[in-house]
């Protein structure tokens, strides 16, 4: 049993967002999620060979999951002591009774915020969940660059994120993603999340970048391979925080960082959730 200390764990591949540069190629044609069944089966396995102290449910946009209740409780079920977080843009908090969010234990939420101007709609949709409860804590603070408000409950913590800059992790060629062929260890340095893998597919990544692009690379322009539950783990865990050959795909400084606070970098692919009423 490997500890490590997060764990990314892809259970949607659709989004209702398309933003420019997205680490999970939302402005590409990705639908589906992954299905429950499936995911139990990543769980069974990969509970018995890795203790994350973070697994952070990641999408796609995991709202879009219709079974994302029960698969909340099947991660928790297999990892009882790791802080399970949920990572969303909270546009579809309105589908989902709000107390429904209290009854994981411990679960984090983090609520990202793409676009500037739709702060309000969004936050409207975590007043109805809070007010179910008293005896919130207030963070206000700034992470890696990034503005937070924490609200702290005994059973629930919810985590607004403005996201203004992504760099990009690929370059287009003919509307195809290539990659950059920086230096790996430049490229890393300002990686957002360099000490993060994902598990996607039944398989581990680096990172969320290269599991995505792997999926939609017909010309094997990617040479990586995940890391299946029976290959060398040991060699994997310990370069998560190392850069590495695959870290050449992303650039080396932050020219080719995208502004997301820019409403033509983040488009709501559904019109009717950027109308949702107060």
């Amino acid at each position: 049993m490997y500890k490590i200390k997060r764990l990314d764990f892809n259970v949607a591949y659709a989004c209702n967002l398309a933003c420019k540069g997205c680490i999970s190629l939302s402005d590409f044609d990705r639908r589906g999620v992954t299905s429950l069944n499936e995911i139990k089966t990543q769980c069974d396995v990969w509970s018995k060979l890795v203790n994350p102290s973070v697994i952070s449910i990641f999408g796609g946009e995991p709202l879009m999951h219709p079974k994302i209740v029960e698969v909340i409780g099947a991660i928790r079920k297999f990892w009882v002591d790791s802080q399970i977080r949920l990572i969303t843009n909270g546009y579809l908090f309105g589908k989902y009774d709000p107390e429904v969010w209290f009854s994981f234990g411990r679960l984090q939420i983090q609520v990202s915020i793409h676009r500037q101007d739709h702060e309000k709609i969004i936050t409207n949709q975590i007043k109805k969940i809070i007010q179910l409860r008293k005896q919130w804590k207030v963070f206000r603070g700034t992470i890696s660059g990034h503005k937070q408000l924490g609200l702290i409950h005994k059973d629930l913590t919810i985590y607004k994120s403005k996201f203004k800059t992504f760099v990009m992790p690929y370059r287009l060629v003919d509307g195809v993603p290539r990659p950059f062929n920086s230096d790996p260890s430049k490229a890393h340095k300002i990686c957002g999340n360099p000490d993060v893998p994902i598990l996607y597919k039944n398989k581990l990544y680096k990172c969320a970048p290269i599991a995505n692009l792997m999926d939609i690379d017909k010309q094997n322009t990617y040479h990586y391979q995940g890391l299946g539950p029976n290959d060398d783990l040991y060699s994997f865990i310990k370069n998560i925080n190392k850069p590495e050959s695959i870290c050449a795909m992303c650039p080396e400084d932050l020219d080719h960082s995208v502004n997301h606070f820019d409403k033509a970098n983040v488009i709501v692919k559904d019109k009717n959730l950027s109308s949702l009423s107060d």
